[in-house]
């Protein structure tokens, strides 16, 4: 028997009781999933770089005087981790590995994480909740409707 992933058997009984995509629908998802793994982990690795450079900078601009610049690094050390998942993703995913599946698992994870990260930083409380509850019902909904298509 396979041992379940921290939460997944929690989060998967939440998703049961959603309406289950048809399977011609779950095999268009399986088949595009590498590809916007490698869409992923292009875009960001781009942010990445770019935190480098704008990172340092964001400090001189005076955001660490509203007490959001720790925030910052922690959500960009969240992505990078991110970024590495679904790299190794990709190879998995092409094979329909379950390997595969459990990264994209925890890199819905590690979204929640962020999302909750972001509560933490500047921004509109409102619509922090209501992006972390679109991820976690839109993102989770069809990560566990492709979940029996990887062995």
């Amino acid at each position: 028997m396979e041992q379940n992933l921290p939460l997944e058997k929690e989060i998967a009984d939440f998703f049961a009781k959603f309406p289950p995509f048809p399977d011609n629908v779950k095999e268009i998802l399986v088949k595009i999933a590498p590809y916007l793994c490698m869409l992923g982990v292009l875009f960001g690795g781009i942010a990445l770089l770019a935190v480098v450079g704008i990172g340092v900078g964001a400090s001189a601009l005076g955001v660490t005087a509203y007490g959001s610049m720790g925030v910052y690094w922690i959500s960009m050390g969240i992505l990078a981790v991110m970024v590495l998942l679904e790299g190794l993703a990709i190879s998995p995913l092409m094979k329909r590995q379950k390997k595969g599946w459990n990264n994209l698992y925890y890199v819905f994870l590690l979204s929640l994480v962020n999302g909750v990260v972001g509560f933490l930083g500047v921004g509109g409380m409102v619509s922090n909740i209501i992006s972390l509850a679109l991820s976690f019902v839109i993102g989770g909904w069809i990560l566990f409707q492709t979940r029996d298509k990887y062995v």
